[in-house]
């Protein structure tokens, strides 16, 4: 594929993957039609058609300027060879056909060190979706447990399967599979972050929706009263019905700016501080600080988001999940671009290089960890194996003892300690090792002894272990060019907390002003109708009893879960939409939505008839 075309597919795969891929010159996944998959709701026409390029004249080792990490000819062979079994599986006529080569698509994935094909996951998918839509049911399902097996336990394949058994007819199925999705979700790290991050934002959202209807409900109740008093004011000097028409433009003024009705509510919180009891008071003051400090928690949380959908960050997520997708080796590339000097960087693609068989590459790189790290026993380890495999057996041992004097519990350095022993016949020290090794762990070195036949070494994966360090030095790096702020942006910053103090102080300096001259009172309850409407007014209409009575707390409280209801279906837009490679849709949180309002206006009915005198 030419160098153009690899451009336009890197440029295809943003609608879908969860980052924000390079490019990826050696092998790159390409997006044959984009959609938005709509799960139970309905599958939508993603297009997952994966098709990998190999990069322009690379014959011994590709260049790291365009695909990040240098990949040798072997390498970029076996992914054309993942192409190839790719194009087979598409045009397989029957389930096991297509089951042996999933088989072969993950023994070719092994010989680079990985165990996960998570885009021609999602291709398998969209055949699913596609065989589905054309009624053929059974060619959908070989597809999907090909996805499965090919990125398993996904939440994309369990919404995939209920969108397949919505298709199909079957709706309790679909359910089922859609909460298994769900369910799924909570075994990521990556997806269950995502999530723990939107739902704070949600619930922030749902707070500052409860305090919008909790300033609605004091001035259902005390409005009139404050209308009155301005009336009042306004008529000592425009007569009649201009007195009366000026005190409503005084109430709703703020309409007429931008964001009007957000103002509006704001501007009432203040003129009804006076009227309010001091539990309505602690509410209203609660709301301004958790306003001002909006800002700054929705500006750490995208933040915190951006950070863990950044490039480095999700290469070491599927690194360590095995998983090898369109631009991981793009991704390493910025990685080592972040932080250049990092030893523990430098071993985790040292890692990386030993694991697609690049043993030469990873050498350089352990040299350069061990000249910042002598003692490092996973980078000494591994280059013990480097002169094993070469059958330099002198230099396998020299590199094997100082791994064992780093780290004398490691049954490993013994155990490869006593293979170089032996391929260099010194049979007595051979056994000694091996002794050490099984006192250390027996279990382990038997394990060894049975894989021998594949690899008679064992290898470390120290940088993988790493990853926690990386991510720690990275987030120091970010926080770091952060805190180059100007002291303007510091202010900026800051603005939201000082405009809700001086909410605050304006209220209770508008209110000691106004104390001198009295205040009306409020009526002791909203009439709406007769006595007949009166129950249906307390039922339908929450929070106003509690405000009636100036209990503050139980307003807020009984505003509370039909905001968050009401605010349920749309929590993807007021928190972070999780990256789904195929997206469940809202149905489910509709019917939550709809099923938990019922409930509750239910149990409200059912106490007011219980109670009612």
């Amino acid at each position: 594929m030419c160098k153009r075309e690899a451009d336009r597919g890197a440029r295809r795969t943003r609608g879908i993957l969860p980052r924000v891929p390079g490019r990826v010159g050696v092998w790159l996944v390409v997006l044959g039609t984009l959609g938005h998959v709509g799960g139970i709701g309905g599958i939508g026409g993603i297009g997952l058609a994966p098709a990998f390029a190999q990069s322009e004249g690379a014959f011994v080792v590709s260049s790291p300027h365009v695909t990040g990490v240098e990949l040798s000819t072997p390498v970029q062979q076996v992914l054309q060879q993942i192409q190839e079994q790719w194009a087979q599986w598409i045009g397989a006529s029957n389930r096991e056909r297509a089951g042996q080569l999933v088989d072969n698509l993950l023994a070719t994935v092994h010989q680079v060190g990985m165990q996960r094909l998570p885009d021609l996951s999602l291709g398998a998918l969209l055949q699913a979706e596609r065989a589905a839509r054309q009624k053929d049911f059974a060619r959908a399902r070989w597809d999907l447990e090909g996805a499965e097996r090919l990125d398993p336990g996904r939440p994309e394949v369990a919404f995939a399967t209920a969108g397949v058994d919505r298709l199909e007819g079957s709706y309790l199925a679909a359910a089922v599979h859609l909460l298994a999705g769900y369910q799924r979700l909570f075994w990521l790290p990556l997806e269950r972050f995502l999530w723990a991050e939107s739902l704070l934002l949600f619930c922030l959202a749902v707070l500052l929706l409860t305090g919008g209807l909790f300033t609605a409900v004091q001035m259902a109740t005390k409005g009139g009263a404050l209308y009155r008093d301005l009336a009042q004011m306004v008529g000592r000097r425009l007569p009649g019905s201009a007195g009366l028409v000026a005190a409503v433009a005084l109430l709703v003024w703020p309409l007429a700016l931008p964001y009007g009705p957000v103002w509006l509510l704001l501007y009432w919180s203040v003129l009804v501080w006076g009227y309010a009891s001091t539990s309505e008071r602690v509410v209203f003051a609660s709301l301004w600080l958790l306003l001002g400090i909006s800002p700054l928690v929705i500006a750490a949380e995208r933040r915190e988001f951006s950070v863990n959908l950044s490039p480095p960050f999700l290469a070491m997520e599927n690194l360590s999940a095995k998983r090898l997708y369109g631009s991981l080796f793009t991704d390493l590339g910025v990685l080592r671009s972040l932080l250049p000097e990092s030893p523990a960087v430098k071993q985790l693609l040292a890692d990386v290089h030993r694991s697609l068989n690049q043993w030469d590459l990873a050498r350089s790189l352990y040299r350069q960890v061990l000249e910042k790290e002598p003692s490092n026993t996973a980078a000494l380890l591994n280059l013990g194996d480097y002169f094993f495999f070469k059958g330099d057996y002198g230099n396998a041992i020299q590199y094997f003892q100082k791994a064992a004097a780093a780290d004398p519990t490691s049954a490993a350095a013994q155990f490869n300690l006593s293979q170089a022993y032996s391929e260099s016949y010194l049979f007595d020290d051979q056994q000694r090792t091996l002794a050490q090794a099984r006192a250390l762990d027996g279990t382990r070195v038997d394990r060894w002894f049975k894989q021998a036949e594949q690899q008679r070494v064992v290898a470390a994966d120290g940088g993988l272990a790493r990853i926690p360090e990386i991510r720690a030095q990275l987030l120091q790096s970010f926080r770091g060019r952060e805190s180059a702020l100007s002291r303007g942006d510091v202010l900026r910053r800051s603005i939201s907390i000082v405009f809700a103090v001086g909410l605050l102080l304006v209220a209770i300096g508008l209110h000691l002003g106004r104390r001198r001259f009295g205040y009306t009172e409020p009526p002791l309850d909203v009439r709406l109708g007769g006595r007949a409407f009166d129950r249906w007014r307390r039922i339908l209409l929450p929070g106003v009893a509690a405000a009636e009575a100036g209990e503050g707390g139980r307003t807020f409280l009984a505003l509370l879960v039909p905001a968050g209801l009401l605010l349920l279906p749309l929590s993807s837009r007021v928190g972070f939409r999780i990256p789904w490679g195929y997206d469940p849709g809202n149905l489910l949180l509709w019917t939550f939505a709809v099923l938990g309002l019922l409930l509750y206006f239910g149990a409200r009915l059912r106490w007011e008839l219980t109670h009612q005198v």
